[in-house]
C-alpha cells in the first residue's frame, strides 16, 4: 500500500466523521491489521507525532511495513510509511 492509498482511506473516515477529533491511525497492510490511538492527555497534543510514532514502533514487528497516519494541525494530516527500513513521510491538506 503506498501513502496516496491510505490518505485516500483516511480522507473519507475524515468527511465521514470530521478532522477534529482526528486521531492517530496505524495500518499494517500485511496483516491488514488497523488500530486507533486513544488517549494522548490534552496537555500533550503538540507532542501527537512523537507520541504516535513510538506507538507505531512499538506495535510493529521488527522491520514490519507500517503507515501511521495523525492530524499535523487543523487543516493537514501527515502520513509516515515504513517500507524495508526506510521512512517516507507527505503532508496532506484536509478538503
Amino acid at each position: 500500500m503506498t501513502i496516496d492509498d491510505f490518505a485516500v482511506m483516511t480522507k473519507r473516515i475524515i468527511t465521514k466523521e470530521g478532522f477534529e477529533g482526528y486521531l492517530p491511525t496505524l495500518c499494517f497492510p500485511v496483516r491488514r491489521h488497523l488500530m486507533v490511538l486513544e488517549g494522548i492527555p490534552e496537555q500533550k497534543q503538540s507532542d501527537t507525532r512523537r507520541i504516535a510514532f513510538e506507538w507505531a514502533l512499538d506495535k510493529a514487528q521488527a522491520d514490519e511495513e507500517f503507515l501511521l497516519a495523525f492530524k499535523e494541525d487543523a487543516d493537514h494530516f501527515r502520513i509516515v510509511r515504513r517500507c524495508t527500513g526506510q521512512y517516507e513521510d507527505k503532508l496532506f491538506q484536509v478538503e
